[in-house]
Formats: C-alpha cells, structure tokens, sequence
C-alpha cells in the first residue's frame, strides 16, 4: 500500500524495545483517558523465570494492564515436562496477579500445546479460532483470580 505524500510506510524487522515500549504506552495512554479510572493506570511487564543452577528450565512472560494479567507464554523445557514445574510456574503467576492488583490472568493456548493444563487449573474457554494454525485450534482462556 503506498501513502500520499507527507506519509510514508516503514517496516521494522525486529524492533527495538525502545519502540515497543513507546508504542505500548502511546496505546495505553488512549486506553486509559478513553476509560476514566485512574486505578486502570497501573501497567507492568516480566518475566518469571525457574532455573536449575544456570539453566533455565521454565518461564513466563506477562503483562499486567487494566487489571488483567495476560500470560504471554508459559515454557518449559521439554525434558522437565511432567514434574509439575508448570503448575508451580502458574501457581507463582497468579499469586503475582494478585499482588499487582489483578482480577483476572488471561491467555491463549494451541490444541498441540496446553489448552487442558490450564482448564484442570481453574482456567475456562472464554473463545476459540478454528483450524488455527491449519488443523488446529488456539484457545483462549480466562480465570478470575481473589484480591
């Protein structure tokens, strides 16, 4: 697609986390005047990571953000599976939920991943994409959490 002059169309491979994060707060500066309650401010973005000595063996990325956190992704090394390092991973990222302040913890799962682990613990389908990526689905999931 081409832009009139004065705009022009830029694609950035891998950007800097500068940019993300400047892109990040100009959306969530939108997001909050658009909402009106200075308690939906609060925003805050880690990782929880489990190492065995210096390897890592597990770990989670999340961003807090209208009181929600949403777990980006949950990893653990294949060789670890079984040994309920995940659920303890989890169980971690929910009781930092609730220290930061939120209501829910929310993220996505494909079919090939771990849609089930999360719904043994306490987590519900709130919405699917159908045969995404081809000949799977990825589910979307939720679960209120206590203050």
């Amino acid at each position: 697609m081409e832009f009139e002059s004065p705009y022009t169309l830029e694609r950035i491979e891998n950007p800097s986390e500068d940019l993300q994060t400047d892109l990040w707060n100009r959306l969530h500066e939108f997001s909050v005047s658009k909402l009106g309650d200075p308690c939906l401010e609060k925003k805050e973005f880690f990782a929880i990571l489990i190492k065995e000595g210096e390897t890592l063996i597990a770990a989670s990325l999340c961003y807090l953000f209208f009181k929600g956190l949403n777990l980006q992704l949950l990893w653990v090394a294949e060789e670890k599976r079984g040994m309920d390092l995940g659920t303890k991973l989890l169980k971690q990222i929910e009781e930092e939920a609730i220290r930061l302040g939120a209501t829910l913890v929310f993220g996505y799962s494909f079919g090939f991943q771990a849609p089930k682990f999360y719904t043994k613990l306490g987590y519900e389908e709130v919405g699917k994409i159908p045969n995404y990526p081809e000949g799977q689905n990825c589910y979307f999931l939720c679960k209120k959490i206590s203050n």
